[in-house]
Order: C-alpha cells, then sequence, then structure tokens
C-alpha cells in the first residue's frame, strides 16, 4: 500500500506522507486509521491514540509504543519485534500470528486480545495483564512473565519452555497440551487451571497452588513440587516419575476425583467399573513410588493401601472366578496385614487370638494368670504340657499354627512397610 492509501481520520496534524519509519508521532491521534502494510519501524508513538487503528501487516519493528492505547487494533500479522510497549492497553486488539518476540510488554493491559499463534519469544510481559486472552498456539519460549495476570487466558497448545511465570496468576486457564517443560511457575496460581496433557517435564512448580487443576494424561516428571498445593486434583494417567516432593506438598487421594470424572465425563473412557478403579490403582501407585523415592515413608505406605483397595474393588468389579479369588486374597490381606504396610491389622488379630485362647483356657481349671501364661507360650512356641482333651486341645493346636503365621506376618509387614 503506498502512502495516499493511509487514511487518519481524526488527527489534522498527521498526514500519510508522516507515517514512516522512524517516525515521531507521540501523543498523535490515529484512533480508526487504516494504516494497512505501514512501514513505522522505529517510530515513536509513545502515548499515542491507536484505539480502533487497522495496523494489518504494519512493521513496527522496534517502535516505541509505550502508554499508547491500542484498544481494539487490528494488528494481524503485525510485525512488532523489539517494540517497546510497556505500560500500553491492547485490550480486544487482534494480534494473530503477530510477532512480538523480544518485545517490552511490562504493565500492559491484553484483557480479551486475540493472540492465536502469535510469536511471544523473549518477551517481557512482568505483572502484564492478559486475563481472558486467546494464546491458542502461541510462542513464548523463554519469554518473562512474572507476576503477569493470566486468569481465564487461553494458552491451549503454546509454547512456554523455559518461560518464567513466578507468581503468574493463571486459575481457570487453559493450558491443555501447552509445553511447559523446564518452566518457572514458582508461587503460581494455576487454581481449577485446566493441564491436560501438558509438558511439564522439569518445571519448577514449587509453592504453586494447583488445587482442583484438571491434571490428566500430562507429564510432571523430574517437576519441583516442593510444599505446592495439589488438593482435588485429577491424576488420570499422569506421570509423576522422578518428580521431588516434600513433607509439605499437599496430595489429596486421587479416587474421588476420578470417580467424579467418570460419573462428569461425556465419553465413556472410564465407565466400566474395572477401567474407573484401574485409573485410581494406577494414581495411587504413582503417589506410592514419588512418596518413597523422596523418602516419605508414611505417605507412600497410605498411596500403597489405596493402591490395594482400588485393585481389590476392581478385581471384584470383574464379576469373573478369577477375579473373585482375587478379591478374596486382598480381602484376607487388608484384615491381616493391611495390605502389608500397616502394623494394626497385624496386631489386632494377634491379640484377639492371644486373648480370645486365654479365655478358653480359664475354663479349664486355670487361674487368670495361668491361662495368660499358657497361652503366650502355645502362641509363641508349642502348649506347655499336653492339653487336656476337647475344645482346649483344639483351642491350642490352632493358636500354634496361627501364632506361628502371625508371627510370620509380623516380620513381614515390619520389614515392607520401611521399603514400599
Amino acid at each position: 500500500m503506498v502512502s495516499h492509501d493511509y487514511e487518519i481520520p481524526n488527527d489534522p496534524a498527521v498526514s500519510p506522507e508522516d507515517i514512516d519509519s522512524n517516525a515521531d508521532l507521540e501523543g498523535a491521534d490515529l484512533s480508526e486509521a487504516t494504516l494497512t502494510g505501514a512501514n513505522l519501524s522505529e517510530a515513536t508513538l509513545r502515548n499515542a491514540d491507536i484505539t480502533g487503528a487497522i495496523l494489518v501487516g504494519a512493521d513496527l519493528t522496534g517502535a516505541t509504543l509505550s502508554g499508547a492505547d491500542l484498544t481494539g487494533a487490528d494488528l494481524y500479522r503485525g510485525k512488532l519485534s523489539d517494540a517497546d510497549l510497556r505500560d500500553s492497553d491492547l485490550s480486544r486488539g487482534n494480534l494473530i500470528d503477530a510477532d512480538l518476540s523480544g518485545a517490552a510488554l511490562e504493565r500492559s493491559e491484553l484483557v480479551g486480545a486475540d493472540m492465536y499463534h502469535a510469536n511471544l519469544s523473549e518477551a517481557t510481559l512482568v505483572g502484564a495483564d492478559l486475563s481472558e486472552v486467546d494464546l491458542y498456539r502461541a510462542d513464548l519460549p523463554e519469554a518473562t512473565l512474572r507476576n503477569a495476570d493470566l486468569s481465564g487466558a487461553t494458552l491451549r497448545k503454546a509454547d512456554l519452555f523455559e518461560s518464567d511465570l513466578y507468581r503468574a496468576d493463571l486459575p481457570e486457564a487453559d493450558l491443555s497440551r501447552a509445553g511447559l517443560s523446564e518452566t518457572n511457575l514458582r508461587n503460581a496460581s494455576l487454581f481449577q487451571a485446566n493441564l491436560r496433557n501438558a509438558d511439564l517435564v522439569g518445571a519448577n512448580l514449587r509453592d504453586a497452588n494447583l488445587s482442583k487443576a484438571d491434571l490428566a494424561g500430562s507429564d510432571i516428571s523430574t517437576a519441583n513440587l516442593t510444599r505446592s498445593q495439589l488438593e482435588d486434583v485429577l491424576l488420570w494417567n499422569t506421570s509423576l516419575s522422578g518428580a521431588l516432593v516434600s513433607r509439605g506438598t499437599a496430595f489429596d487421594a486421587p479416587g474421588d476425583r476420578i470417580e467424579q470424572l467418570a460419573n462428569d465425563e461425556e465419553t465413556d473412557s472410564l465407565s466400566d467399573p474395572t477401567d474407573r478403579y484401574d485409573a485410581i490403582a494406577r494414581a495411587n501407585n504413582e503417589l506410592k513410588t514419588v512418596y518413597s523415592n523422596n523418602g516419605l515413608i508414611s505417605q507412600a505406605r497410605k498411596a500403597r493401601s489405596r493402591e490395594r483397595r482400588a485393585r481389590r474393588r476392581e478385581a471384584k468389579a470383574d464379576d469373573t472366578l478369577q477375579g473373585t479369588v482375587a478379591w478374596l486374597g486382598s480381602l484376607l490381606s487388608r484384615l491381616t496385614t493391611g495390605y502389608g504396610v500397616k502394623l494394626r491389622p497385624v496386631i489386632f488379630v494377634m491379640m484377639a487370638l492371644f486373648l480370645g485362647s486365654a479365655v478358653v483356657y480359664s475354663t479349664n481349671e486355670m487361674s487368670l494368670g495361668e491361662s495368660l501364661y499358657y497361652s503366650i507360650v502355645t502362641f509363641t512356641t508349642s502348649p506347655p504340657g499336653d492339653p487336656d482333651p476337647g475344645l482346649m486341645r483344639v483351642v491350642a493346636g490352632i493358636e500354634t499354627f496361627l501364632g506361628t503365621t502371625m508371627i510370620v506376618f509380623l516380620g513381614y509387614v515390619l520389614g515392607a512397610r520401611e521399603q514400599v
């Protein structure tokens, strides 16, 4: 487009011939102007009014636009690399396929802007307001978004590799399939964010809030989750391999959220109970492994118990002979050894066997002390002398056998619970 095709309806002091590279248009009124394809590289447009202007394909490389008002401007395929847009207002602007690489956008307003497939690599957006912005497939590798407001933003399939999102606000943002590997999300708020199938490998999520976030299918391998809040998150097919967690990392049991997904999901991926319980078991297995690898044995035991309980329910839902047998075996393990990690069921069974046998022995002309002594010796070794024929002999035989068995179980649990 040549210069006479430019239209500048609201500022008589600016003519089409003034639209050129290195132009000084500070404070100019370019609202509603038609500047398609204009070359304004290195131009000064500080505090200019560019609301509603058409700048499709315009070249604003290195231009100074600090404090400018570009509300509703059309910058489709605009070239704004290395531009100074600090404190500018780009709300509701069209920045589809725009090049903003290396641009300075500190404290800028981009509320509701359409930045589909925009290039923001190495851009600086500290304190910028990007709430409700569409950044679908946008390129933001190594961008600085510290303290930025991205609440409700669409960042689906966006590339945020090694970006700095320290203390960024991303509640309810759509980050599904986003590339967030090696990204700094420390102290960021991702409350109820959609992170389905997102790549968070090696990300720093220390002290981040991910409560109620959807992490189905996401890869959080080797990420730092120290003291992060993960209450009520969806952990379905989520990879936590090698993640760093601490005692202050708050994970809720994943079963309730997966059950909720099975009831609410429009697809039937978890409609089968066996698939649902398998998903719960796998999620708890991931938690068990990551807790164990970080030396958090108590949390690992709880996750293992939940995993085994889910497997037991899966076996029952299988509704076959093999499933029934597996269910009974799992139920027996729960009642006698607490799935191999809990002492309480073992001690309860041992005490019940010991005291119950002592009561039987006391009915055979033994004092309370004698019956307790007889029971403890029988429980740990064999009866001290031949028991009287009848009920006493039967009980002594059972106590000897089960006592030895429970002592073996106790040793197994004491060893296994420290090696979860």
